[in-house]
This record gives structure tokens, C-alpha cells and sequence, in this order.
């Protein structure tokens, strides 16, 4: 039987302090779980033209980040996208038929889209 240390905690209410105490939320007093370390899927091939042209569209959207005093994209932002349930194919971008790439391009056409729609406001 595991046991569940908790923190004392002033009771201000109407009733049994004890039973608050004992039915009280037991998820709010538990440490937060480690968050898990998740494959880099957004890792790409040079060579495809379907991984370029998402490149470019990323570089459109506007997903990237300085590294080495350059602009380049944010491949770990693509990873968590292709981890997300926004994604229409979640699978590694290398393990990807040429299909499915198709599927990721149409997304982040739909992407960039909406950014430039959202900055003109």
C-alpha cells in the first residue's frame, strides 16, 4: 500500500476538518509528473523536396529560432507538432510517405494562412 504524505493545511469551512481533510483533492497534493522526454520526429531528409518545402513553410510561418547567429527553423517545434493531435499524421517526418508529407504540407499551408491573416488585424 503506497502512503500519500500531504502538508498540513488550515480548515476554514463548515463540517468535520478531519473528513476535509481526508476528501480533499488527492491529485492537487501529489507532485507534478515528470514530463516525457518525446523522439525528435521533425528530424529531415535534404535531399526530399517534400522536407524543403516544409522548411520553407516554416520559415513562412514564422517557427524558428536563432542558432549561431542565424535564423533557422524550429525543427524541435515541428517534433511537438507532429506529437500533437493538431497533426494530421503523427509519425516521425522520415517514416512518412510521400502521402502523408503531402498531408503535413497542406496543414502548414493552412499554417502560415492563418499567421499573416492574424497579423494584419
Amino acid at each position: 500500500m503506497e502512503v500519500i504524505k500531504r502538508k498540513p493545511i488550515a480548515y476554514a469551512g463548515e463540517g468535520s476538518a478531519i473528513d476535509f481533510y481526508l476528501n480533499q483533492d488527492k491529485k492537487s497534493t501529489l507532485p507534478p509528473a515528470p514530463k516525457k522526454k518525446l523522439a525528435n520526429w521533425g528530424v529531415f531528409d535534404k535531399d526530399n523536396t517534400q522536407h524543403r518545402t516544409i522548411l520553407s513553410l516554416m520559415r513562412q510561418a514564422q517557427w524558428t529560432k536563432y542558432w549561431n547567429g542565424r535564423e533557422v527553423p524550429d525543427i524541435m517545434r515541428l517534433s511537438d507538432f507532429l506529437h500533437s493531435d493538431k497533426s494530421p499524421v503523427n509519425k516521425a517526418l522520415k517514416k512518412m510517405t510521400p502521402e502523408e508529407v503531402s498531408k503535413v504540407i497542406v496543414a502548414f499551408e493552412g499554417i502560415v494562412e492563418w499567421t499573416f491573416k492574424n497579423k494584419k488585424r
